[in-house]
């Protein structure tokens, strides 16, 4: 079986119309607070976004958005169109929370790469949370339902100009109106124990950096040891009918582990271009994850820096063969060798090394690897720094810088070459960036990347992205 990667208006009118939002995040709830993130912006999600030093460094940051109906302050608020002259605070006080965010973006590249040139594109995304101990009136406990649909639009500077497999944007998608994740969650014995069920996206929650989701890259939300060897992976813009079980059994520890059903025989572009395609293929297996942590500094009372420590794994229990085989298959001299199952290991860890008044500096480290004989990328690391708060009266403000570094399998080049293709190699992004809170409501992050050997291909001329991308939360 092969593995294969999937690929404003006016930017200046976008930025006077319109904080940076999490895909497919949870609602909120009381429950003990795990650390997620989300490929929407970071991780994309789209996608968790990082927030200011006073947020715990394992824990979602994106703008609460609901505020008291007495707010006047346009500029100060935390969404664009505000409370809705108190009608969605009302709306939120009988369990219902509408959560609209738009993200666009403007990127080139002006040197390297497969080509010279400029695309922009976005994505547009509804989120709906319902609380049903509110709405029931207390009938039904600690049950929430979720929901959120994307506009994605644009063809995204990688596929055309960068040829690169990580992902210049992690915001470009299919271009279609799609559902992506509907699931419900029940929250059992003093909200230590959940369990989610539905259609859900798996890098909401598993194999995340709270601080490397500031990234524009899209290896810094899904990294390519996921994105790049799980075809058809339940990952932005995608999700997967699953179940997803997690338990806390202190405020410093926590496991979960999911299970999802794949279709590898379909494409999400074309056969399932809405996202409302739930069927499961049986040849096509299931993609079992697994994770625990270690929060650092993260309990109420605690005092110090904070951290995230995480040791994870992902399993595909369909047959794979090898690369070898499938090359002599190919040519005609061989039949096809199963391999078994897949699998891999990762491990991440957030950070914080200073922390005083509004000012902090975050260090992130992410890495894994997977067997060489069926996965695309073998072994991969990333990792990074955030500092935020430096620039006075800029507390909120957000500057970053990032390397990642992923190898192709040497036996997947091999293969290649045996069927008349070019070697290859790595791929590796160096990444700087600043996002400015401009209010509450609207964010606006310039970013440089530089793109080396793109497409892993030996002899990729290497690439230089510029870009910039606006935010709002409505």
């Amino acid at each position: 079986m092969n593995r294969t990667t999937t690929p404003l208006a006016c930017l200046f009118l976008g930025m006077m119309l319109t904080s940076h939002s999490v895909f497919g995040a949870p609602a909120g709830t009381d429950a003990p607070v795990l650390p997620t993130s989300s490929t929407a912006d970071s991780g994309p999600t789209p996608t968790t976004t990082p927030g200011s030093s006073a947020s715990p460094i394992g824990t979602p940051t994106m703008p609460e958005g609901l505020t008291g109906a007495g707010e006047a302050n346009f500029w100060k608020q935390d969404t664009l169109t505000g409370d809705w002259d108190g009608f969605r605070k009302n709306l939120e006080n009988d369990g219902l929370k509408i959560t609209p965010t738009w993200i666009g973006e403007v990127m080139g590249n002006p040197r390297g790469g497969a080509a010279q040139g400029v695309t922009e594109d976005g994505v547009f995304n509804v989120a709906l949370d319902f609380g049903l101990e509110r709405m029931s009136g207390g009938a039904v406990n600690d049950l929430t339902i979720h929901a959120n649909a994307l506009y994605l639009y644009g063809p995204g500077v990688s596929p055309k100009y960068v040829g690169d497999f990580s992902n210049t944007s992690n915001i470009q998608g299919y271009n279609t109106i799609r559902l992506q994740e509907l699931w419900l969650q029940k929250w059992f014995w003093e909200k230590r124990l959940s369990v989610k069920v539905g259609n859900i996206a798996v890098d909401t929650e598993f194999f995340q950096s709270s601080s490397s989701s500031l990234f524009i890259n899209s290896t810094f939300g899904t990294p390519d040891l996921i994105a790049n060897n799980i075809d058809n992976a339940p990952v932005y813009p995608v999700a997967s009918p699953g179940v997803r079980i997690q338990f806390l059994p202190t405020s410093q520890y926590y496991v979960m582990a999911g299970v999802y059903g794949m279709d590898l025989n379909s494409t999400p572009a074309t056969d399932n271009h809405n996202g409302t395609h739930f069927a499961m293929n049986g040849s096509s297996g299931m993609l079992v994850m697994s994770e625990a942590g270690y929060l650092l500094n993260q309990s109420p009372n605690d005092r110090g820096l904070q951290g995230t420590y995480r040791l994870g794994s992902f399993v595909e229990t369909a047959n794979w063969n090898n690369w070898g085989s499938q090359a002599a298959f190919a040519n005609g001299t061989g039949s096809l060798q199963s391999a078994g199952t897949n699998f891999g290991i990762y491990g991440v860890m957030d950070q914080q090394i200073y922390a005083k008044d509004d000012s902090a500096i975050s260090l992130f480290v992410c890495g894994g690897g997977a067997p060489s004989n069926v996965n695309f990328v073998n072994a991969y690391i990333d990792g990074g720094f955030n500092f935020t708060g430096f620039i006075p009266g800029r507390a909120n403000d957000i500057a970053g810088l990032a390397l990642a570094h992923a190898h192709v399998s040497g036996n997947f080049s091999d293969s290649q070459v045996l069927q008349g293709s070019a070697p290859f190699t790595e791929e590796s992004v160096l990444e700087a960036t600043y996002k400015v809170q401009v209010t509450p409501w609207w964010t606006i992050q310039p970013d440089f990347q530089y793109v080396m050997n793109p497409s892993g291909v030996v002899g990729s001329p290497n690439a230089v992205v510029l870009g910039v991308r606006t935010s709002v939360a409505f």
